[in-house]
């Protein structure tokens, strides 16, 4: 089992963890966290992570080129149900880091437990184009140290 005590990034840098509050709204039926929730804590925990290497959202993508990207494909498997309110632990690492793709996996757990865990991929596009475009130095760099031993 799991514990929830989410280390910071900065004390051990291959580990993301980020706290991501469970509300009302977000449960189902039975209490439970519905299962299309997951991907949006997830997304949550992405942007937190951008925001923790120093990043911000910019209107204009030439002050931001990183940010300009899409979700291409996300797999989740869900392992126990979330259950009620509170924070669910989402933890991020660099699975594979291509030319102008990442793949991120992600677990989500709490006290109770791993509720889910899968992978993200996203895909840096050319504003113009909407083609395929390289990763800058600086995202590479960022994403070395969140590369678990034995990612690609």
């Amino acid at each position: 089992m799991m514990s929830t005590d989410a280390v910071p990034a900065a004390a051990l840098p291959s580990r993301f963890v980020h706290p991501s509050p469970v509300h009302f709204d977000e449960l189902d039926a039975m209490a439970m966290l519905h299962n299309a929730r997951y991907a949006v804590h997830v997304e949550r925990a992405t942007s937190a992570l951008f925001a923790h290497l120093g990043w911000r959202w910019e209107l204009d993508a030439t002050l931001n080129p990183d940010q300009f990207h899409v979700v291409r494909e996300v797999q989740v498997e869900f392992l126990a149900p979330f259950r009620g309110l509170g924070h669910l632990q989402v933890e991020l690492w660099v699975e594979k880091l291509g030319d102008t793709s990442c793949v991120y996996g992600f677990e989500c757990f709490s006290e109770a437990g791993v509720h889910a865990r899968g992978r993200r991929t996203v895909v840096k596009l050319e504003p113009a184009s909407l083609r395929p475009a390289r990763w800058t130095e600086r995202f590479r760099e960022a994403h070395a140290g969140l590369r678990r031993a034995g990612s690609a």
